[in-house]
């Protein structure tokens, strides 16, 4: 291992070369041409767009700096915290980005050595990744402070004291946010500077994006009437924006330094740009309908600046249609110069839309015109008044821009594959995509219809969604087989760089994925996950918050579609997977007889902060421990699918 650390250190750094010795002193050695080190080209890159981005971010909040504090009711705390808390978290938002587009580069754009060892272009940009991550970690506790500063009204030199900063992590959601990104931070940094694997600098990706999110549920998003449906939609947001700005950044960076397979690269980020471009002006359309009405764009300062905003995202729009149009044939063709022209000139312009967004976020929106929400709306995001019935299922429907997104773009894509399949004249089995299609399905009821809307509100209603997720969309989804349709429409790559069907397959033969998919671990995370979020007391601290619920879900998920994943494994004895069911099973009924006889009502503190007068909250929770009963019938009916998945045949 150190030697192959040793080998990408000199493939990284190309000016530091091995002291020659005396039997080769004789000899004149040609001049080599001297590469641009990687630390000096960051720089070049990263400190003048974070420059443009905390010029733009004060340039802008000046606008509107006293304005916050005044319609608060709040003292001003003088200008070093109102014009440093968006220059500081202009700063850190910046090189946050640049993290996230390192560890992109290493994980998915340039290809490692075969899904083991990362490539010397891989290990470049993780390393990278360590100190900006370092950075992110230092400049989140820096935004932390001022946080309080800011939520208190009170100068730096008053808050600045141990005292008050522990008492804000109780108090304030903002220093709490800030701080836990700085926790992630710090670990991101930490796995980065060990990773020498495709794997670990995949989970340090992961690690990095998960690291956006706090920040992205904080703010203006976070309260008022359709919180829940904003908040999604500015996750979407910031980490779509964070993929494009930090994996530009992380490209050019790439062909300055001259690393290889720039080609594969390109191509794959054009791609990624692209749909992050959709995605932002999706998500930033519904957000700012959320957050402004079209009549005061032009008459108060939140307006101007998301139409600042908007024409930023169009600017960049036709820079992503030039670098399609010429940059990315002029790469094919061998020459650089274009990209990075054309890149850092782009690159600027995203960082001081960066910094655009920090001011906006500073900024309060406009005054709404109509009544002030009630303690429901302003807990939930909407009103609720009557109980959930058949016809609420459809007329209370709110859809999830998260789950509800990813279950119809899951269906598209799956149909999309199968019908490239059949183009080839492959057959491929109709009860496959049934099951996936039905699993989509599913999915779309339990999060976007009305038992997505009464879920946060009704302990029964929690229930029964947690129950559609783990135990039929999870079992549905595995059945649909997406591996092997993967496999089936992109061939395994023999001479180029690795593809997505390498991707998955490397994550099922690393360690971890060998860890979780052992049965013992499938079915005690499934069950565990199971206990923890109903009667653990995870339940309680998460209910009040919308990402709370959405966290539940996602757990849900994610421990459904490992244990059906192992449980259906053809390759595992049909005895050790019937055990797995069972063994769920009876956890699962053993789950509602608590439930059922706890005399503790879960959630009790929240339930009461709601106050809905139509819940009777003893009687919900035993119709919740009623559902979970049910759902051992849908662990059950597994055993009935434990059978050997017929190969994709092609057609005559």
């Amino acid at each position: 291992m150190a030697r192959i650390a040793a080998q990408a250190r000199e493939a990284t750094y190309p000016g530091r070369v091995a002291r020659p010795s005396t039997t080769d002193a004789a000899e004149p050695t040609a001049p080599v041409a001297r590469r641009p080190s990687t630390a000096g080209t960051v720089l070049a890159q990263v400190v003048p767009g974070a420059a443009v981005a905390a010029v733009v971010a004060l340039a802008l909040t000046a606008l509107s700096g006293a304005e916050t504090y005044a319609r608060l009711g709040l003292p001003d705390p003088g200008p070093v915290v109102t014009y440093g808390l968006p220059v500081v978290r202009a700063l850190t938002e910046s090189v946050a980005v640049v993290t996230v587009g390192a560890l992109l580069l290493a994980a998915l754009l340039v290809p490692p050595r075969g899904l083991g060892w990362l490539g010397a272009d891989g290990y470049r940009a993780v390393r990278v990744a360590s100190w900006t991550a370092a950075a992110w970690a230092g400049g989140a506790l820096v935004t932390g402070v001022f946080a309080v500063a800011d939520a208190f009204a009170r100068p730096l030199s008053v808050v600045l004291t141990t005292s008050t900063l522990s008492e804000s992590l109780d108090g304030l959601p903002a220093a709490r946010i800030w701080f836990l990104t700085a926790g992630v931070a710090i670990v991101c940094a930490v796995l980065c500077r060990l990773a020498l694997s495709w794997h670990a600098a995949l989970g340090a990706f992961a690690l990095a994006v998960l690291g956006l999110l706090p920040a992205a549920f904080g703010g203006h998003s976070g309260t008022g009437s359709a919180h829940d449906i904003a908040m999604n939609s500015l996750a979407l947001h910031v980490v779509a924006a964070a993929l494009w700005v930090g994996g530009l950044v992380a490209v050019l960076v790439h062909a300055v330094v001259g690393g290889g397979d720039l080609v594969t690269g390109l191509g794959r980020f054009s791609t990624t740009a692209f749909w992050c471009w959709v995605v932002l002006a999706l998500s930033g359309t519904v957000n700012a309908l959320l957050r402004v009405n079209p009549a005061d764009l032009l008459t108060s300062t939140y307006g101007l600046l998301l139409l600042a905003k908007i024409a930023g995202l169009v600017v960049l729009g036709v820079f992503g249609a030039a670098h399609r149009a010429r940059t990315v044939p002029e790469v094919a063709a061998g020459s650089r110069v274009a990209l990075v022209r054309l890149g850092g000139v782009e690159v600027l312009i995203m960082f001081a839309t960066v910094g655009v967004a920090v001011a906006l976020g500073r900024t309060p929106p406009p005054e709404p015109s109509g009544p002030l929400p009630t303690r429901v709306e302003a807990l939930l995001g909407y009103p609720l008044d009557r109980p959930l019935d058949l016809a609420g299922l459809v007329t209370t429907a709110r859809p999830d821009l998260v789950l509800g997104t990813l279950a119809v773009v899951a269906a598209l894509v799956y149909l999309a594959g199968v019908r490239r399949l059949r183009r080839r004249g492959v057959a491929w089995p109709g009860g496959r995509t049934a099951s996936w299609l039905v699993g989509c399905g599913v999915l779309l009821v339990a999060t976007s219809s009305g038992i997505g809307t009464y879920a946060p509100a009704q302990f029964s209603v929690h229930m029964a969604q947690q129950v559609l997720v783990m135990v039929v969309v999870a079992p549905a989804w595995v059945l649909g087989r997406p591996a092997t349709l993967l496999a089936a429409v992109r061939p395994a790559a023999t001479d180029g760089p690795p593809g997505p069907q390498e991707w998955v397959a490397g994550i099922g033969r690393s360690r971890i994925g060998r860890f979780l998919t052992t049965p013992v671990v499938a079915t005690v995370v499934l069950v565990a996950t199971a206990w923890a979020l109903d009667v653990g007391g995870v339940f309680d601290a998460l209910v009040p918050e919308h990402v709370g619920h959405l966290s539940m879900t996602v757990c849900a998920l994610a421990a459904g579609c490992l244990f059906a994943g192992v449980a259906t494994d053809a390759r595992l004895a049909r005895r050790v997977r019937a055990g797995m069911v069972l063994v769920a099973a009876v956890a699962q009924g053993g789950l509602s007889v608590v439930v059922a006889g706890s005399s503790r009502v879960v959630g009790a503190e929240y339930w009461r902060q709601l106050g809905l007068p139509f819940v009777d909250r003893s009687a919900d929770q035993t119709l919740g421990a009623l559902v979970l009963a049910v759902a051992v019938l849908p662990l059950l009916a597994l055993l009935v699918t434990l059978r050997r998945p017929s190969d994709v045949q092609v057609s005559s």
